[in-house]
């Protein structure tokens, strides 16, 4: 009984303990660079799809095998690049995931909130669950830039900007 315990107990520190953080997608944005803490990408692939662009080894610091570099240009969302990050993979993925895709790619298929932040880190999780000092939250609807609220976390205010 004590060595199931022992080891029940090691497995939930060590899924806590040992994560790695993860390398944010890049989002360019009011000609500034932020990091992007969430993943458009993935809204492509049903649950449970593998991605048959992502081959190993993977990187423990990049789990989903690759990073993107997004951009809001005339209020929508774009993939400008896609890197391979593991030792085999080619370095621009966007042909290999659709051979008609030249960049900037518009991000139609992605409906959701993009977190992006800049600044020093002020409370540092492992994942995507870091803090900034700047949070901004893009709401986008089928590509396009729906909403942005600001967040400064320095002075603890939240604010609705204009697109």
């Amino acid at each position: 009984m004590r060595t199931i315990l022992m080891v029940i107990l090691f497995c939930v520190l060590a899924s806590n303990t040992w994560a790695t953080r993860q390398f944010p997608e890049i989002m360019e944005y009011n000609d500034q660079t932020y990091d992007l803490y969430s993943l458009p990408l993935e809204a492509l692939f049903a649950q449970g799809t593998p991605r048959t662009f992502v081959q190993g080894p993977l990187l423990t610091a990049c789990m989903r095998g690759y990073v993107g570099t997004w951009k809001i240009e005339d209020d929508w969302l774009y993939l400008v690049v896609l890197k391979g990050m593991g030792s085999d993979m080619p370095r621009n993925l966007l042909p290999v995931i659709d051979p008609t895709w030249v960049s900037p790619v518009p991000a139609t298929w992605y409906t959701g909130t993009l977190r992006i932040g800049r600044g020093k880190i002020l409370d540092f999780k492992m994942g995507f669950e870091e803090s900034r000092e700047e949070e901004i939250f893009l709401e986008i609807q089928n590509g396009q830039l729906i909403s942005i609220q600001a967040e400064d976390k320095n002075n603890s205010t939240l604010s609705d900007q204009e697109k």
